[in-house]
């Protein structure tokens, strides 16, 4: 592990908080009628703290030339991709029920899914798995950080960032709100929102090496009230500020940064840690796979099947939901990726990361 490397539970909090924030934006009528909200600011905190993370365990080591551009790109593909891979065929279902295509067009679909090559589908850039879309922006955040980002100055970035935040809020203004880029129509905006907010993350981290801010080491009732603030505003209704754009903008500009440099200078310990580890280890699981279901079982009440949309059978699947991305991420995703960073590694003996941080690069 890299000798400069930090662990911050709270970020893990956070995360898996987002997460559980953007599965029941994408519950699709099966915990009935919710009012829309503003969960969808949670990818912009996704790509702060991808910043942040990727900053802190990779900086240094592709500065000292300890790992290169590629290197970083296959180790963000062992990330990523077996759950999202495990995913495709629940999607791959979920679509042919619903618009009963032909194989050919099927196939072209599930060759661009695995390859990461947006669709020009009206159900999305990504039909199969929703949610991947930010995925992308991710992976290309990544290859754009090893081979640019990392060179760049604390001032250059944050105007990268801001001028970047200008396109974004240019998308808003014409989209209503900040939930752009995962449709074809204002995909391009997409760019820009990954680099406003992947950028601030950078920069919130080298300005917390370089200042060293004081450590709250007992920090489990700072740690939950962030956590708590994070589902407050999420759960904001999308429809007071929506056409004013200008309020998304300041949670992404300001609180959410805020959120997370206050997250960095905590530390758990107890319950609450263990909490906090398991949400960051449970959040992309969430995540990945829990657009595939609902789409399913969407396309099951479409053709007829009486499935029941109420709270009550909603929760069910909710916590169907967390108990399959228990077991994937516990008995497949950690074991896989355990496995292919030996197989990639140049040294195997430092190939695996602890476990405790795989929710995090």
């Amino acid at each position: 592990m890299d000798a400069g490397k930090q662990f911050f539970t709270a970020l893990e909090a956070l995360r898996g908080i987002a997460a559980i924030m953007v599965m029941f934006l994408h519950t699709g009528g099966t915990l009935g009628p919710i009012p829309a909200n503003i969960s969808y600011l949670a990818v912009d905190l996704f790509f702060l703290l991808s910043g942040v993370v990727l900053a802190n365990s990779y900086e240094n080591r592709l500065t000292a030339g300890q790992i290169s551009p590629t290197g970083l790109l296959l180790q963000r593909i062992i990330r990523l991709y077996p759950l999202y891979l495990l995913s495709l065929p629940i999607g791959l279902f979920s679509y042919a029920l619903k618009n009963a295509l032909d194989y050919s067009t099927l196939t072209d679909l599930l060759l661009r899914a695995i390859l990461f090559i947006p669709s020009a589908s009206q159900e999305g850039i990504f039909p199969f798995n929703g949610p991947s879309w930010s995925l992308f922006f991710e992976l290309w955040a990544g290859v754009l950080f090893s081979v640019l980002l990392i060179r760049l100055s604390f001032r250059s970035l944050l105007a990268i960032a801001l001028g970047a935040a200008g396109i974004t809020m240019y998308g808003a203004l014409l989209a209503g709100n900040f939930d752009i880029g995962p449709e074809a129509v204002d995909f391009r905006f997409g760019f820009s929102r990954v680099l406003f907010s992947f950028s601030l993350g950078i920069c919130l981290y080298r300005l917390y090496e370089v200042q060293k801010p004081t450590t709250v080491n007992n920090g489990n009732i700072s740690g939950l009230l962030l956590c708590g603030c994070l589902i407050f505003i999420t759960n904001i209704p999308a429809r007071i500020f929506f056409g004013f754009p200008f309020f998304d903008f300041l949670i992404c500009l300001v609180v959410f940064p805020a959120i997370v440099w206050l997250a960095m200078r905590t530390r758990q310990t107890g319950l609450v840690e263990l909490i906090f580890r398991w949400l960051g280890r449970l959040s992309y699981p969430l995540y990945i796979l829990h657009g595939p279901i609902f789409s399913l079982l969407q396309s099951l009440r479409q053709k007829g099947f009486d499935l029941p949309a109420s709270p009550a059978a909603g929760m069910v699947v909710v916590v169907g939901i967390f108990i399959a991305a228990g077991i994937a991420a516990v008995h497949f995703d950690e074991p896989v990726r355990k496995k292919l960073r030996i197989m990639v590694a140049p040294n195997p003996a430092s190939a695996v990361p602890a476990v405790s941080n795989a929710g995090t690069e």
